[in-house]
Protein backbone atom coordinates (compact mmCIF):
# COMPACT_ATOMS: atom_id res chain seq x y z
CA UNK A 1 0.00 0.00 0.00
CA UNK A 2 2.43 2.63 0.87
CA UNK A 3 4.75 1.62 -2.22
CA UNK A 4 1.77 2.46 -4.37
CA UNK A 5 1.14 5.60 -2.57
CA UNK A 6 4.41 6.63 -3.07
CA UNK A 7 4.63 5.58 -6.79
CA UNK A 8 1.49 7.28 -8.31
CA UNK A 9 -0.34 9.46 -5.18
CA UNK A 10 -1.62 11.76 -7.53
CA UNK A 11 -3.09 10.10 -10.00
CA UNK A 12 -4.71 7.75 -7.60
CA UNK A 13 -6.53 10.78 -5.85
CA UNK A 14 -7.36 11.47 -9.25
CA UNK A 15 -8.82 8.86 -9.91
CA UNK A 16 -10.58 8.06 -7.07
CA UNK A 17 -12.33 11.93 -7.21
CA UNK A 18 -13.63 11.10 -10.32
CA UNK A 19 -15.41 8.22 -9.71
CA UNK A 20 -16.64 9.46 -6.44
CA UNK A 21 -18.02 12.31 -9.00
CA UNK A 22 -19.54 9.73 -11.15
CA UNK A 23 -21.05 7.90 -8.27
CA UNK A 24 -22.80 11.11 -7.04
CA UNK A 25 -24.71 11.74 -9.98
CA UNK A 26 -26.74 8.15 -8.74
CA UNK A 27 -26.65 8.68 -5.17
CA UNK A 28 -27.93 12.35 -5.01
CA UNK A 29 -31.31 11.43 -7.22
CA UNK A 30 -31.47 7.67 -5.04
CA UNK A 31 -33.92 9.58 -2.52
CA UNK A 32 -36.80 10.57 -5.07
CA UNK A 33 -36.05 8.62 -8.34
CA UNK A 34 -38.55 5.79 -7.30
CA UNK A 35 -40.98 8.44 -6.34
CA UNK A 36 -40.32 10.07 -9.49
CA UNK A 37 -41.14 6.93 -11.67
CA UNK A 38 -44.29 6.36 -9.62
CA UNK A 39 -45.53 9.73 -10.01
CA UNK A 40 -45.35 8.76 -14.01
CA UNK A 41 -46.33 5.02 -13.62
CA UNK A 42 -48.69 5.48 -10.58
CA UNK A 43 -48.00 1.62 -8.79
CA UNK A 44 -45.17 0.73 -6.63
CA UNK A 45 -45.11 -2.84 -9.46
CA UNK A 46 -44.59 -1.04 -12.18
CA UNK A 47 -41.72 0.91 -10.76
CA UNK A 48 -40.11 -2.37 -10.93
CA UNK A 49 -41.04 -3.33 -14.08
CA UNK A 50 -39.34 -0.15 -15.34
CA UNK A 51 -36.06 -0.73 -13.40
CA UNK A 52 -35.75 -4.35 -15.08
CA UNK A 53 -36.14 -3.03 -18.53
CA UNK A 54 -33.35 -0.49 -17.52
CA UNK A 55 -31.67 -3.25 -16.16
CA UNK A 56 -31.84 -5.27 -19.59
CA UNK A 57 -30.85 -1.95 -21.61
CA UNK A 58 -27.53 -1.96 -19.28
CA UNK A 59 -26.85 -5.65 -19.82
CA UNK A 60 -26.61 -4.99 -23.65
CA UNK A 61 -24.62 -2.03 -23.42
CA UNK A 62 -22.43 -3.09 -21.14
CA UNK A 63 -21.88 -6.37 -23.57
CA UNK A 64 -21.41 -3.83 -26.51
CA UNK A 65 -18.95 -1.98 -24.46
CA UNK A 66 -16.72 -4.78 -24.06
CA UNK A 67 -16.35 -4.81 -28.12
CA UNK A 68 -15.47 -1.44 -28.25
CA UNK A 69 -12.86 -1.59 -25.66
CA UNK A 70 -10.59 -3.23 -28.16
CA UNK A 71 -11.27 -0.72 -30.56
CA UNK A 72 -11.33 2.63 -28.74
CA UNK A 73 -9.15 4.53 -26.44
CA UNK A 74 -10.77 3.96 -22.65
CA UNK A 75 -10.86 7.82 -21.67
CA UNK A 76 -12.35 8.72 -24.91
CA UNK A 77 -15.53 6.16 -24.16
CA UNK A 78 -15.53 7.28 -20.36
CA UNK A 79 -15.26 10.72 -21.57
CA UNK A 80 -18.09 10.25 -24.24
CA UNK A 81 -20.16 8.32 -21.86
CA UNK A 82 -19.90 10.76 -18.93
CA UNK A 83 -21.00 13.40 -21.32
CA UNK A 84 -24.14 11.59 -22.39
CA UNK A 85 -24.92 10.76 -18.77
CA UNK A 86 -24.71 14.73 -17.94
CA UNK A 87 -26.75 15.34 -20.79
CA UNK A 88 -29.72 12.93 -19.83
CA UNK A 89 -29.51 14.23 -16.34
CA UNK A 90 -30.37 17.79 -17.81
CA UNK A 91 -33.02 16.40 -19.63
CA UNK A 92 -34.96 14.27 -17.39
CA UNK A 93 -36.77 17.41 -15.35
CA UNK A 94 -38.88 18.04 -18.51
CA UNK A 95 -39.69 14.48 -18.95
CA UNK A 96 -43.65 14.37 -18.05
CA UNK A 97 -44.79 10.84 -19.71
CA UNK A 98 -43.84 6.91 -19.85
CA UNK A 99 -42.64 7.03 -23.78
CA UNK A 100 -40.23 9.86 -22.33
CA UNK A 101 -38.82 8.41 -19.62
CA UNK A 102 -38.08 4.96 -21.13
CA UNK A 103 -36.32 7.27 -24.07
CA UNK A 104 -34.18 9.20 -21.66
CA UNK A 105 -33.25 6.30 -19.18
CA UNK A 106 -32.80 4.20 -22.18
CA UNK A 107 -29.73 6.37 -23.19
CA UNK A 108 -29.09 7.10 -19.74
CA UNK A 109 -28.29 3.35 -19.58
CA UNK A 110 -26.01 3.31 -22.67
CA UNK A 111 -23.99 5.79 -21.28
CA UNK A 112 -23.53 4.69 -17.53
CA UNK A 113 -23.07 1.83 -18.90
CA UNK A 114 -20.07 3.04 -20.83
CA UNK A 115 -18.28 4.79 -17.94
CA UNK A 116 -19.33 1.93 -15.00
CA UNK A 117 -16.75 -0.60 -16.88
CA UNK A 118 -13.70 1.91 -18.12
CA UNK A 119 -13.54 3.60 -14.92
CA UNK A 120 -13.75 0.17 -12.93
CA UNK A 121 -10.94 -1.02 -15.14
CA UNK A 122 -8.84 2.60 -14.81
CA UNK A 123 -9.15 1.84 -10.65
CA UNK A 124 -8.17 -1.71 -11.47
CA UNK A 125 -5.03 -0.59 -13.03
CA UNK A 126 -4.24 0.95 -9.19
CA UNK A 127 -3.47 -2.35 -8.23
CA UNK A 128 -1.00 -4.80 -7.59
CA UNK A 129 -2.82 -8.98 -7.44
CA UNK A 130 -0.77 -8.21 -3.76
CA UNK A 131 -2.78 -5.57 -2.36
CA UNK A 132 -6.10 -5.81 -4.62
CA UNK A 133 -8.65 -6.40 -1.92
CA UNK A 134 -6.64 -3.40 0.20
CA UNK A 135 -7.43 -1.01 -2.94
CA UNK A 136 -10.66 -2.05 -3.53
CA UNK A 137 -11.54 -2.19 0.05
CA UNK A 138 -10.41 2.03 0.00
CA UNK A 139 -12.25 2.55 -3.03
CA UNK A 140 -15.64 0.93 -2.01
CA UNK A 141 -14.79 2.90 1.64
CA UNK A 142 -14.74 6.46 -0.55
CA UNK A 143 -18.11 5.67 -2.46
CA UNK A 144 -19.72 4.69 0.17
CA UNK A 145 -18.99 8.05 2.13
CA UNK A 146 -20.60 9.36 -1.11
CA UNK A 147 -23.67 7.39 -0.59
CA UNK A 148 -23.67 8.43 3.01
CA UNK A 149 -23.70 12.17 2.21
CA UNK A 150 -25.69 12.64 -0.85
CA UNK A 151 -28.77 10.80 -0.62
CA UNK A 152 -28.82 13.05 2.71
CA UNK A 153 -28.55 15.71 0.42
CA UNK A 154 -30.90 14.62 -2.01
CA UNK A 155 -33.49 14.05 -0.12
CA UNK A 156 -33.45 17.60 1.50
CA UNK A 157 -32.82 19.06 -2.48
CA UNK A 158 -36.32 16.78 -3.20
CA UNK A 159 -38.09 18.00 -0.49
CA UNK A 160 -37.25 21.75 -0.09
CA UNK A 161 -37.26 22.34 -3.74
CA UNK A 162 -38.08 19.74 -6.40
CA UNK A 163 -36.92 16.43 -8.29
CA UNK A 164 -35.49 18.54 -10.58
CA UNK A 165 -33.13 20.24 -8.40
CA UNK A 166 -31.47 16.71 -8.10
CA UNK A 167 -31.13 15.78 -11.91
CA UNK A 168 -29.43 18.95 -11.81
CA UNK A 169 -26.74 18.48 -9.12
CA UNK A 170 -26.40 14.97 -11.03
CA UNK A 171 -25.74 16.49 -14.64
CA UNK A 172 -23.18 18.81 -12.81
CA UNK A 173 -21.61 16.11 -10.90
CA UNK A 174 -21.47 13.95 -14.30
CA UNK A 175 -20.24 16.99 -16.01
CA UNK A 176 -17.45 18.08 -13.42
CA UNK A 177 -16.34 13.96 -13.67
CA UNK A 178 -15.52 14.43 -17.59
CA UNK A 179 -14.06 18.23 -17.25
CA UNK A 180 -11.05 16.44 -14.37
CA UNK A 181 -10.76 13.32 -17.11
CA UNK A 182 -10.10 15.92 -19.75
CA UNK A 183 -7.21 17.25 -17.45
CA UNK A 184 -5.62 14.33 -15.64
CA UNK A 185 -5.36 11.96 -18.69
CA UNK A 186 -5.31 8.57 -16.78
CA UNK A 187 -2.81 5.62 -18.34
CA UNK A 188 -4.14 3.12 -20.05
CA UNK A 189 -2.53 -0.66 -19.50
CA UNK A 190 -2.71 -2.31 -22.49
CA UNK A 191 -4.90 -5.06 -21.35
CA UNK A 192 -7.00 -5.68 -24.10
CA UNK A 193 -8.34 -9.49 -24.43
CA UNK A 194 -5.66 -10.69 -26.62
CA UNK A 195 -6.58 -14.07 -27.49
CA UNK A 196 -10.34 -13.82 -28.06
CA UNK A 197 -11.81 -11.33 -29.84
CA UNK A 198 -15.25 -12.55 -30.40
CA UNK A 199 -17.78 -11.89 -27.25
CA UNK A 200 -19.33 -15.31 -27.51
CA UNK A 201 -15.94 -16.67 -27.60
CA UNK A 202 -15.38 -14.74 -24.39
CA UNK A 203 -18.26 -15.47 -23.08
CA UNK A 204 -17.86 -19.58 -23.04
CA UNK A 205 -14.21 -19.19 -21.53
CA UNK A 206 -15.33 -16.93 -18.87
CA UNK A 207 -17.88 -19.25 -17.44
CA UNK A 208 -15.75 -22.05 -17.94
CA UNK A 209 -14.22 -20.94 -15.15
CA UNK A 210 -15.90 -22.92 -11.87
CA UNK A 211 -15.04 -19.31 -9.60
CA UNK A 212 -15.12 -16.69 -12.30
CA UNK A 213 -19.37 -18.31 -12.55
CA UNK A 214 -20.31 -18.25 -8.80
CA UNK A 215 -18.74 -14.84 -8.38
CA UNK A 216 -20.62 -13.88 -11.19
CA UNK A 217 -23.77 -14.84 -9.65
CA UNK A 218 -22.75 -13.57 -5.99
CA UNK A 219 -22.80 -10.23 -7.42
CA UNK A 220 -25.99 -10.73 -8.80
CA UNK A 221 -27.11 -11.51 -5.44
CA UNK A 222 -25.49 -8.31 -3.97
CA UNK A 223 -27.66 -6.54 -7.07
CA UNK A 224 -30.88 -8.17 -5.48
CA UNK A 225 -29.98 -6.76 -1.88
CA UNK A 226 -29.69 -3.15 -3.73
CA UNK A 227 -33.04 -3.45 -5.45
CA UNK A 228 -34.72 -4.11 -2.20
CA UNK A 229 -32.95 -1.18 -0.38
CA UNK A 230 -32.65 1.62 -2.95
CA UNK A 231 -36.04 0.54 -5.03
CA UNK A 232 -38.33 -0.71 -2.75
CA UNK A 233 -37.02 0.29 0.37
CA UNK A 234 -38.53 4.32 -0.63
CA UNK A 235 -41.01 2.60 -1.81
CA UNK A 236 -42.36 0.98 1.20
CA UNK A 237 -40.95 4.30 3.58
CA UNK A 238 -43.18 6.47 1.85
CA UNK A 239 -46.00 4.11 2.46
CA UNK A 240 -45.35 4.41 6.00
CA UNK A 241 -46.04 8.12 5.62
CA UNK A 242 -41.60 9.04 5.23
CA UNK A 243 -41.24 12.06 3.18
CA UNK A 244 -37.88 12.33 0.70
CA UNK A 245 -35.55 13.87 3.28
CA UNK A 246 -36.87 11.11 5.76
CA UNK A 247 -35.93 8.26 3.02
CA UNK A 248 -32.38 10.35 2.47
CA UNK A 249 -31.39 10.26 6.02
CA UNK A 250 -32.65 6.57 5.77
CA UNK A 251 -30.37 5.60 2.62
CA UNK A 252 -26.94 7.41 4.12
CA UNK A 253 -28.15 5.51 7.44
CA UNK A 254 -27.40 2.15 4.99
CA UNK A 255 -24.69 3.14 3.81
CA UNK A 256 -22.46 4.70 7.02
CA UNK A 257 -21.72 0.50 7.94
CA UNK A 258 -19.89 0.04 4.01
CA UNK A 259 -17.31 3.48 5.55
CA UNK A 260 -16.45 1.84 8.42
CA UNK A 261 -16.40 -1.75 7.67
CA UNK A 262 -15.16 -2.25 3.40
CA UNK A 263 -11.77 -1.09 4.10
CA UNK A 264 -11.07 -3.46 6.69
CA UNK A 265 -12.93 -6.25 4.96
CA UNK A 266 -10.57 -6.09 2.20
CA UNK A 267 -7.75 -6.00 4.35
CA UNK A 268 -9.04 -9.33 6.09
CA UNK A 269 -10.15 -11.02 3.19
CA UNK A 270 -6.49 -10.24 1.78
CA UNK A 271 -4.62 -12.25 4.86
CA UNK A 272 -7.17 -14.83 5.62
CA UNK A 273 -9.36 -15.89 2.06
CA UNK A 274 -12.27 -14.64 0.56
CA UNK A 275 -14.99 -17.21 1.13
CA UNK A 276 -15.60 -17.26 4.73
CA UNK A 277 -16.46 -13.51 4.19
CA UNK A 278 -18.84 -13.38 1.51
CA UNK A 279 -20.99 -15.88 2.98
CA UNK A 280 -21.20 -14.45 6.23
CA UNK A 281 -22.13 -11.18 4.62
CA UNK A 282 -25.41 -12.62 2.57
CA UNK A 283 -26.66 -14.76 5.47
CA UNK A 284 -26.53 -11.82 7.90
CA UNK A 285 -28.42 -9.67 5.23
CA UNK A 286 -30.72 -13.22 5.26
CA UNK A 287 -30.98 -12.52 8.98
CA UNK A 288 -32.10 -9.38 8.25
CA UNK A 289 -34.74 -9.17 5.87
CA UNK A 290 -36.70 -12.71 6.89
CA UNK A 291 -37.06 -10.32 10.55
CA UNK A 292 -38.27 -7.35 8.38
CA UNK A 293 -40.79 -9.72 7.14
CA UNK A 294 -42.01 -10.21 10.55
CA UNK A 295 -41.74 -6.89 12.15
CA UNK A 296 -43.84 -3.62 11.94
CA UNK A 297 -42.89 -0.05 12.19
CA UNK A 298 -40.77 2.26 10.22
CA UNK A 299 -37.59 3.08 12.49
CA UNK A 300 -37.82 -0.86 13.53
CA UNK A 301 -37.33 -1.70 9.52
CA UNK A 302 -34.56 1.05 8.94
CA UNK A 303 -32.75 0.32 12.09
CA UNK A 304 -32.65 -3.89 10.25
CA UNK A 305 -31.65 -2.44 7.49
CA UNK A 306 -28.61 -0.38 8.92
CA UNK A 307 -27.61 -3.77 10.31
CA UNK A 308 -27.79 -6.02 7.25
CA UNK A 309 -25.71 -3.04 5.59
CA UNK A 310 -22.76 -4.93 7.95
CA UNK A 311 -23.33 -7.84 6.16
CA UNK A 312 -23.16 -5.88 2.45
CA UNK A 313 -19.72 -4.34 3.89
CA UNK A 314 -18.49 -8.04 3.63
CA UNK A 315 -19.53 -8.47 -0.45
CA UNK A 316 -19.54 -5.54 -1.90
CA UNK A 317 -15.43 -5.10 -2.03
CA UNK A 318 -14.59 -8.89 -2.44
CA UNK A 319 -16.64 -10.24 -4.76
CA UNK A 320 -15.14 -7.27 -7.10
CA UNK A 321 -11.66 -8.05 -5.62
CA UNK A 322 -11.51 -12.04 -6.41
CA UNK A 323 -12.68 -11.32 -9.89
CA UNK A 324 -9.39 -9.70 -10.69
CA UNK A 325 -7.65 -11.82 -8.38
CA UNK A 326 -8.14 -14.99 -10.54
CA UNK A 327 -8.66 -13.24 -13.96
CA UNK A 328 -5.17 -13.14 -15.97
CA UNK A 329 -4.11 -9.17 -16.82
CA UNK A 330 -4.60 -10.22 -20.38
CA UNK A 331 -8.22 -10.70 -20.06
CA UNK A 332 -9.13 -8.44 -17.72
CA UNK A 333 -10.61 -5.92 -20.35
CA UNK A 334 -12.66 -8.95 -22.20
CA UNK A 335 -13.80 -10.75 -18.95
CA UNK A 336 -14.78 -7.37 -17.12
CA UNK A 337 -17.42 -6.04 -19.11
CA UNK A 338 -18.92 -9.68 -18.75
CA UNK A 339 -18.38 -9.74 -15.00
CA UNK A 340 -19.99 -6.24 -15.00
CA UNK A 341 -23.55 -7.61 -16.57
CA UNK A 342 -23.90 -9.51 -13.53
CA UNK A 343 -25.20 -6.41 -11.28
CA UNK A 344 -27.50 -5.37 -14.08
CA UNK A 345 -28.38 -8.71 -14.40
CA UNK A 346 -29.49 -8.56 -10.65
CA UNK A 347 -31.43 -5.52 -11.30
CA UNK A 348 -33.12 -7.27 -14.26
CA UNK A 349 -34.28 -10.25 -12.39
CA UNK A 350 -34.85 -9.00 -8.65
CA UNK A 351 -37.77 -6.22 -9.76
CA UNK A 352 -39.50 -8.69 -11.64
CA UNK A 353 -39.38 -11.11 -8.66
CA UNK A 354 -39.70 -8.47 -6.26
CA UNK A 355 -43.13 -6.76 -8.59
CA UNK A 356 -44.63 -10.39 -8.92
CA UNK A 357 -44.44 -11.01 -5.10
CA UNK A 358 -46.15 -7.99 -4.70
CA UNK A 359 -48.48 -8.53 -7.29
CA UNK A 360 -49.43 -12.06 -6.03
CA UNK A 361 -49.71 -10.52 -2.49
CA UNK A 362 -51.40 -7.80 -3.30
CA UNK A 363 -48.92 -5.25 -2.28
CA UNK A 364 -47.59 -7.10 0.49
CA UNK A 365 -44.25 -5.87 1.68
CA UNK A 366 -43.53 -8.75 3.93
CA UNK A 367 -43.85 -11.33 1.42
CA UNK A 368 -40.93 -8.91 -0.61
CA UNK A 369 -38.60 -9.19 2.23
CA UNK A 370 -39.28 -13.09 3.09
CA UNK A 371 -38.38 -13.22 -0.59
CA UNK A 372 -35.24 -11.57 -0.49
CA UNK A 373 -34.12 -13.48 2.53
CA UNK A 374 -34.28 -16.86 0.96
CA UNK A 375 -32.49 -15.35 -1.93
CA UNK A 376 -29.83 -14.30 0.73
CA UNK A 377 -29.55 -17.42 2.41
CA UNK A 378 -29.20 -19.22 -1.33
CA UNK A 379 -26.47 -16.99 -2.44
CA UNK A 380 -24.62 -17.24 1.21
CA UNK A 381 -24.58 -21.22 0.44
CA UNK A 382 -23.33 -21.01 -2.77
CA UNK A 383 -20.19 -18.65 -1.31
CA UNK A 384 -19.41 -21.79 0.52
CA UNK A 385 -18.61 -23.14 -3.20
CA UNK A 386 -15.48 -20.91 -3.98
CA UNK A 387 -12.15 -22.03 -4.18
CA UNK A 388 -9.56 -20.44 -2.44
CA UNK A 389 -7.76 -17.46 -4.94
CA UNK A 390 -5.55 -20.22 -7.03
CA UNK A 391 -1.90 -19.23 -8.33
CA UNK A 392 -3.00 -19.92 -11.53
CA UNK A 393 -7.06 -19.50 -12.99
CA UNK A 394 -8.82 -21.65 -14.70
CA UNK A 395 -9.18 -19.69 -17.52
CA UNK A 396 -5.46 -18.73 -17.74
CA UNK A 397 -4.71 -22.64 -18.26
CA UNK A 398 -7.19 -22.51 -21.02
CA UNK A 399 -5.33 -19.63 -22.55
CA UNK A 400 -2.00 -21.23 -22.29
CA UNK A 401 -3.13 -24.42 -23.61
CA UNK A 402 -4.64 -22.98 -26.79
CA UNK A 403 -1.67 -20.74 -27.47
CA UNK A 404 0.56 -23.96 -27.44
CA UNK A 405 -1.59 -25.38 -29.83
CA UNK A 406 -1.06 -22.63 -32.00
CA UNK A 407 1.46 -23.09 -35.05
Amino acid sequence: MLRLRHRLPRHTAQLFLLSSLFSMTFAIISPAFPLFIKSIVRQDMYVGLLVALSSIEWIIFTIAIGYFLNKIKRRGITEISLAGVAICYAVLPFVSSLWQLLLVDGFRALFAAGATVTLGLFIRDLASKRNLGKIEGFYWTLINIVWVAFPLAGGFLAKNYSIKANFLAAAIFALLAMLILMVIKPREHNNAFETHDHFLTSFRHYFANRNLAIIYLLAVGLATWFTAIYTYSPLFMAEHNANAATIGIALALFAAPLILLDFIAGFLADKFGYRRFLAAGFLIMAAVMFFAAFMQGLYIFIALMVFGCIGVALVEPLHEAYFFKITPKSNEAGFYPIFRTAIEVGYMFAPLLFSGIMFLSDGNFNALFLLAAIMMVFFGILATFLRKVPKKGVTEIIIESEEKEMP
